[in-house]
């Protein structure tokens, strides 16, 4: 459990750290050209080292299929990844499942519909088989932005040898995290081209090297988190580094509007200060594919605004039921309103009080970080093992900034 007390001047720097979303898709690309590129930067996190073991597992014990059934697939949600892996190395893989954080409905249709259109069959008994039965077809319409059938869909599609024709992807998510995957797999001679229209053609190609390391990208979700928190605690000024603050540019105009005090300082450097957390104004708040509003920083972003003077409205377009944080904010006795599944408002600052609170998924947990540090008592919470399947030694981290955090039995 995690214990946190009020906390201000948090003051010095911060430097974000890799990107995990980043990292998995191109931990298991590195599998498909046998380990030959060295990953700079690579984040030493419980969801990676998952990773890893589960790889060498598969590839150490299988025989006739790429063998995913293991309890350790279940336990995090990228493990679908390694499935092109085994489709190339293979031709047939076996699956168990996967968790999913408690986000709302997450389901595997888009995946499962990206690699049938790849004419990759599935069939389910005791568990989930997807087997490779002919060639891909050359127009792929994805059915929805999703970003881990992207990723999934080009690793298996980069180089696989009997495909001489080029194949079109329509309707692609664009994150930073799938550009820094394309970036890996062209250093791999993969000739991959994504457009501006959310397109990508893939001409499959043979794998050549072109440089023998390759630097993962920094969280811009995790510098978005800390931008909100040092933008509410009480007298604070803090220098946010190392990452490409070109990937927070939908969060700028929001933060114009409420009158967070930031300035851009450089290509990778942000300032944020609190000192005008009394006038800041409720706005309205609307998550987009990117690079719209990031989904993944809606609940951080509603929790400063229980800070705002007046109403803010939220309108979350893509997961339904995202909004369960509000609950352990109403603990705390922030004042919000549920109007459907996809929409709330959070009415006029109020201050925090004390209580235990828990969290079921990672950005949630970070909501309640940010809440914890603006009550002004010592807040307890549960399930902190969440938050090592992304952070590495996040409370020494917000110890360096003056955080009042601790970890207890």
């Amino acid at each position: 459990m995690f214990q946190i007390s009020y906390s201000s001047d948090l003051k010095w720097e911060i430097i974000i750290s890799w990107s995990k979303n980043a990292a998995l898709p191109i931990l298991v690309a590195n599998y498909l050209i046998w380990n030959k590129v060295k990953l700079l930067n690579k984040p030493w996190i419980s969801d990676i080292l998952n990773m890893e073991t589960l790889a060498e597992d598969a590839l150490e014990k299988s025989n006739d299929f790429f063998d995913l059934t293991s309890e350790l697939a279940t336990k995090f949600r990228a493990s679908i990844l390694l499935i092109p892996l085994g489709l190339h190395r293979y031709g047939k893989v076996k699956f168990v499942g996967t968790w999913w954080c408690k986000i709302g409905k997450r389901p595997l249709d888009s995946f499962d519909n990206a690699l049938i259109k790849a004419w990759i069959t599935i069939t389910n008994d005791e568990f989930k088989t997807y087997q490779v039965t002919s060639k891909p077809k050359k127009n792929i319409m994805l059915q929805e932005f999703s970003v881990t059938a992207i990723e999934a869909l080009i690793t298996y599609l980069a180089f696989l040898p009997w495909i001489d024709y080029e194949i079109s992807i329509y309707m692609v998510a664009t994150e930073p995290h799938v550009k820094n995957l394309i970036a890996f797999l062209n250093n791999a001679w993969a000739d991959i081209h994504l457009w501006i229209d959310h397109t990508i053609t893939v001409k499959p190609s043979i794998i050549k090297i072109k440089n023998p390391e390759f630097k993962i990208i920094s969280d811009y979700i995790e510098a978005g988190t800390y931008f909100a928190i040092w933008a509410w605690a009480d007298n604070s000024d803090i220098i946010i580094k190392d990452f490409d603050v070109d990937d927070l540019s939908s969060i700028y105009s929001v933060s114009d509007k409420i009158w967070i005090n930031f300035k851009i300082l450089d290509k990778h450097t942000i300032r944020v200060r609190s000192d005008n957390k009394n006038n800041y104004k409720a706005t309205k708040l609307e998550t987009r594919i990117y690079p719209g509003f990031p989904t993944d920083l809606q609940s951080i972003f509603g929790t400063l605004l229980t800070q705002a003077n007046w109403i803010s409205k939220i309108f979350e377009t893509l997961y339904e039921w995202r909004f369960s944080y509000l609950s352990e904010l109403e603990n705390l006795w922030a004042k919000t309103e549920i109007l459907n599944p996809h929409e709330v408002i959070v009415i006029w600052p109020t201050k925090l009080k004390w209580w235990y609170v828990t969290s079921t998924d990672l950005r949630w947990w970070w909501a309640m970080v940010l809440a914890w540090i603006m009550a002004e008592w010592t807040t307890n919470v549960m399930s902190e093992e969440i938050i090592a399947r992304w952070y590495d030694d996040i409370v020494n981290k917000l110890k360096s900034i003056w955080v009042n955090i601790k970890q207890i039995q």
